[in-house]
């Protein structure tokens, strides 16, 4: 499932960091600078490679001893650990594994976002280089169970009484749908974790004027192609959609700029 795909990627990158560390033993590896750091990145391999979903860990205390280190390092290292998504801390239990979601991919993509000031632009081309695969995919994969949800959420966005926000919830859950429809675990992953920055976008396209018909419209065309499962057409409604959100957020970008 979803968690499992996350936890085998991460499984993958431990694996290349775990192999540039053996034959050392822990006391070598670790260093004091970071040291919680470090201890939750080897905690975070014994994770991924020994540890059921829902398994308790060992106590601080036995921790602190098989790492050398204080039982405060380990409460670092445990907070990171939960950080990542990886553990849950119960009062009084001890810590247990818990596999990550993709909203903690989100979240993360949503900060360095904002903090690197990453543009619009570059947002709405990662949607286009995921999305244009995602429904080429989707044509020839789509099953008839996926093809009723994405029927539903159109139902759901018709609606004149939705409120913006769920109306932008609704919008990209459709969009997901196809990434899901692709047969790719990674696609529609990847089109999931860029789901909270792009719901903003579309909540802001909503406020102008005639988006919302011309919203409705577009995804009619993609979903009549996707259940004629003719690929080019749609990949044409997708790319002609994809292209007039743009313009409607750059639209909705400069009436604010005017005032």
């Amino acid at each position: 499932n979803k968690c499992e795909l996350f936890g085998s990627f991460w499984k993958i990158v431990n694996d290349m960091r775990r192999n540039s560390m053996n034959g050392m033993p822990v006391g070598n590896v670790l260093q004091k600078d970071h040291l919680y750091e470090q201890v939750a990145d080897l905690l975070e391999q014994q994770i991924l490679n020994n540890y059921e979903d829902g398994a308790r860990l060992p106590s601080e205390q036995h921790l602190a001893e098989e790492y050398s280190v204080s039982r405060t390092i380990i409460r670092e290292s445990l907070k990171l650990l939960k950080e990542r998504g990886l553990i849950d801390s119960k009062t009084g239990s001890g810590s247990y594994v818990t596999r990550p979601e993709a909203q903690n991919i989100a979240d993360v993509v949503y900060r360095i976002i904002q903090m690197d000031q990453i543009d619009y632009v570059s947002v709405f081309d990662m949607r286009m280089i995921l999305e244009m695969e995602s429904i080429s995919r989707a044509v020839n994969h789509v099953t008839t169970a996926e093809m009723k949800e994405m029927e539903h959420l159109l139902e759901l966005l018709k609606d004149p009484k939705l409120s913006n926000e769920k109306r932008s919830k609704y919008d990209f859950s459709f969009h997901y749908m196809i990434a899901k429809a692709s047969g790719n675990p990674l696609l529609a992953l990847m089109t999931e974790a860029i789901g909270t920055i792009c719901q903003e976008m579309i909540h802001k396209a909503f406020l102008l004027q005639d988006s919302l018909r011309d919203s409705i419209a577009r995804h009619n065309l993609i979903m009549n192609a996707i259940k004629a499962r003719d690929e080019k057409a749609a990949k044409e409604a997708m790319r002609g959609h994809l292209e007039r959100s743009k313009r409607n957020y750059e639209e909705y970008l400069q009436r604010q700029q005017e005032g």
